[in-house]
């Protein structure tokens, strides 16, 4: 019986050694097809920006609770100043550019009164002065019962030609006969030769004043 099992083992394992070898060979594998290449990621756009909110709704004023005190209202904003306005540009001075010449000029101012009691009585006040430059002169008598006043400004330009523009103030006052004399002048002389640039008459006599105006270039 033991002799039985084992022969039936040793066959079984004969069968099975026997199929084994019998196995056909294995087929090789095919090749792998190559992968397909990978299509290109499409480009994303832009995501597109947001809408804009809507305006907030205005908030309704909230009714006052009853028996609560109103709110002051708020003072009104003051109203902003007028704007300052700019002040005027002062007027430009006349300066003459021009330099004089170096030369000085004698003015020779007489006054000649005629009429009245006195008869014909003549003073003379002079003034030298340098080409373009101004001068005066403040004469004052006072005595009992009069006051005498002799003033005199003066400014002499020479011209090219060689005569000269002089520019003349005056006021001369002598006595009650005498009229006061007031003159404003800017004659043209000639060198040397006297001019007369003025003749006031008293309103209540007979009396005259003359005024003669004599410009000298002295070199």
């Amino acid at each position: 019986m033991r002799a039985v099992t084992v022969t039936a083992i040793v066959v079984a394992l004969f069968a099975a050694q026997s199929a084994f070898g019998q196995e056909p060979p294995a087929v090789p594998a095919a090749p792998a097809a190559p992968a397909a290449p990978a299509a290109p990621a499409l480009a994303l756009a832009p995501a597109p920006a947001p809408a804009p909110a809507p305006p907030a709704a205005p908030r309704a004023a909230q009714a006052p609770r009853p028996g609560s005190r109103p709110a002051a209202p708020a003072p009104a904003p003051a109203p902003a100043p007028p704007p300052a306005t700019a002040a005027p540009p002062a007027p430009a001075v006349a300066i003459d550019p021009t330099p004089g010449q170096l030369v000085n000029v004698q003015i020779d101012v007489s006054l000649v009164t005629e009429g009245g009691a006195e008869g014909t009585t003549r003073k003379t006040m002079t003034l030298t002065l340098a080409d373009r430059q101004e001068g005066s002169v403040r004469s004052i008598e006072r005595t009992i019962g009069a006051q005498g006043t002799l003033n005199v400004d003066a400014r002499p330009v020479v011209q090219p030609n060689g005569k000269v523009l002089t520019r003349i103030g005056l006021e001369f006052q002598s006595g009650n006969e005498v009229p006061f004399v007031q003159v404003r002048a800017q004659p043209l002389l000639e060198s040397g030769k006297a001019l007369r640039i003025s003749r006031a008459v008293s309103p209540k006599g007979d009396r005259s004043v003359t005024v003669e105006v004599t410009a000298t270039i002295l070199k």
